[in-house]
């Protein structure tokens, strides 16, 4: 196949430069294809397509593989990540974050939209001198069972209503507008001819293109890099993964889980390197359980502790994953543990039931960083071939940064657009 420009990745940025693209007319009059490693799925069945990695240390990573990516198992949250921090190096993306807010509907949870147990968490919280806030949210309040007062709880699982948008939400639309999906074609690595990049390799396929834009996830993106023959020490070093923990304990009959997922965001100014956020996760009912308590979903309050973790990991090229703790990650977890049982015990959480899941991480990047593997316009050193996914963010967010990787993609492809 002969294409002239190939996306690959189907999540967050690639939909966002494909549709760029289409919607500057590259669609129509120029060939452009997005590749995608997974199937076609139904938003309601995203669970299914979950996909869990282990770094060699035991940490849980998540994603998801299939068209829409990991959008499809987020929570919906959307506030601006990094905006300060890009704009010290060069990267205004004011406008692309008015533009998105807007084209994806972002909006403040309506406090009237909170459950019983968020509710008790944000009281909590305030009486303690915390400052919490509603989460901005990709969610249609209108559409969603929570603010229905029906029971729910699915953002993650796969929203029933459609409520939430998803990557896979605008498949029809830039489809419409000259772009072709192939999904179950899984890239191995880009082809590089005297420096310049003339396709991708995938599924034991040769796919030839002028040029070629990385959206595989941070994961992946490293493991195409390494597998083209990029020779730099940096490609797929200095992975994050806003590592988080959530701690929860009992109160029976609160029906937690019934509610939307973090829908209020406690970002005090006090706190250091770590955000919290209301959060229901099966394992604590597990571990509960497994000390004696009697509880079942609907009898467990959480809040998640979120860390702004140093980029302390590896990719290699076979997959396998390297992610340590730092003694400045553990400070800044044990910090945010302590605040979130002090919030859950006076939200009325038994004191002494409270338990703390294992290590996860939902937001992995830096793999590709500005500064180090692209430049400040996502070029990599290789003519024609462009990253725009997690693995170019140049530090740990600490907050979901799906609207900024949004963003980046947004400004790649208005650029390539007018080319």
């Amino acid at each position: 196949m002969e294409e002239d420009i190939i996306i690959v990745g189907s999540g967050a940025s690639g939909i966002v430069v494909a549709k760029e693209l289409a919607e500057s007319g590259k669609g129509k009059d120029r060939d452009v294809v997005l590749l995608e490693a997974g199937p076609h799925a139904k938003t309601e069945d995203a669970v299914k397509y979950y996909d869990k990695i282990l770094s060699e240390q035991g940490v849980e990573i998540a994603r998801a593989l299939c068209v829409g990516g990991t959008t499809l198992v987020t929570a919906g949250n959307g506030p601006r990540s990094l905006e300060h921090e890009l704009k010290a190096i060069g990267i205004d993306l004011e406008q692309e974050f008015r533009e998105l807010e807007g084209e994806i509907g972002i909006k403040p949870v309506p406090e009237d939209c909170y459950g019983g147990g968020t509710k008790k968490l944000v009281d909590a919280s305030a009486e303690l001198g915390y400052k919490a806030v509603p989460m901005p949210k990709v969610i249609d309040f209108d559409k969603c069972m929570s603010c229905r007062r029906k029971p729910c709880g699915d953002c993650v699982i796969g929203c029933p209503t459609d409520a939430k948008w998803t990557a896979a939400s605008w498949i029809e639309e830039v489809t419409r507008q000259g772009v072709k999906v192939v999904p179950d074609t899984k890239v191995e690595k880009v082809l590089i001819e005297n420096g310049s990049a003339v396709g991708v390799s995938a599924n034991g396929k040769e796919f030839k293109s002028n040029l070629v834009i990385l959206a595989a996830g941070a994961i992946e993106t490293p493991k195409i890099l390494l597998a083209s023959g990029f020779t730099s020490d940096e490609v797929g070093k200095n992975l994050f993964i806003d590592t988080y923990v959530t701690v929860a304990g009992v109160m029976k009959g609160i029906n937690f889980n019934e509610e939307g997922t973090m829908q209020a965001l406690i970002a005090d100014p006090s706190f250091k390197n770590f955000i919290l956020s209301p959060h229901f996760a099966r394992h604590s009912v597990e571990i509960l359980n497994h000390k004696g308590y009697d509880a079942s979903d609907k009898d467990v309050l959480g809040l998640m502790i979120k860390i702004k973790d140093e980029m302390s990991g590896v990719v290699h090229a076979d997959g396998t994953i390297e992610k340590y703790m730092t003694d400045k990650d553990s400070v800044a977890l044990l910090e945010g543990t302590i605040i979130a049982t002090e919030i859950l015990e006076r939200a009325g959480a038994e004191p002494k039931s409270v338990c703390t899941t294992p290590l996860r991480g939902a937001h992995p990047g830096g793999t590709a960083a500005i500064g180090k593997i692209v430049n400040s316009n996502l070029e990599t050193e290789i003519e024609g071939l462009f990253i725009a996914d997690a693995s170019v963010l140049p530090e740990a967010p600490g907050a979901p940064p799906m609207l900024t990787i949004m963003a980046l993609a947004k400004r790649l492809g208005k650029r390539l657009g007018k080319e």
